[in-house]
């Protein structure tokens, strides 16, 4: 009875070492794993958003998961240098989702905290919800504010914080302002 115990426990123990080694269901574009997984929570309360050019810059990838990051990373995804800020890791009084919605025949991404838009790209087959990358703010610091472009006539979107918005007005052209979609913690 005792080794039987033994041998349930162990088999328990490999049996969840072997889900945790294997590697996650495979998400869209093949970046694994998704944001919602437990792969990417964090026990910290916000975490840096990384900016990555798609393998032939298709679009732009958000990510604030350091796993996220490490397979897009060996998948051929480039981090750029663009300033960002944190997002929470956990729902917060006054905060909203960030969700990333993949475009379904591209490499390219949309994140949004918008629940209108939220649901036309979810009832559109022309979007995949990835999930949410972390949660913003309603309201916040203006220097904190993200501000959200699409590329002209082209699935491609990106995000940018007040300062570099300017920059990407001045120094970049085709690229117009969609909006505001809240505030970096």
């Amino acid at each position: 009875m005792r080794t039987t115990r033994i041998l349930a426990a162990a088999a328990a123990v490999v049996t969840g070492w072997l889900l945790l080694a294997a590697p996650a269901p495979a998400a869209t574009a093949g970046v694994v794993p998704d944001p919602t997984t437990d792969a990417c929570r964090s026990v910290a309360p916000t975490a840096r958003l990384v900016e990555m050019t798609t393998p032939k810059s298709e679009g732009v990838f958000y990510t604030a998961c350091a796993t996220e990051v490490a397979t897009a990373e060996r998948m051929g995804f480039k981090r750029t240098t663009t300033p960002l800020g944190q997002v929470a890791t956990r729902p917060f009084r006054g905060g909203v989702p960030l969700y990333r919605f993949r475009v379904a025949s591209a490499s390219s991404y949309i994140l949004t905290s918008d629940r209108d838009e939220y649901a036309e790209l979810k009832d559109s087959a022309r979007f995949i919800e990835e999930g949410v990358v972390g949660f913003i703010g309603r309201t916040g610091d203006s220097a904190k504010r993200i501000w959200r472009f699409h590329f002209d006539h082209e699935s491609k979107w990106r995000i940018a914080i007040a300062a570099h918005a300017d920059v990407i007005r001045r120094d970049e052209p085709g690229w117009t302002l969609d909006g505001p979609h809240g505030y970096f913690r």
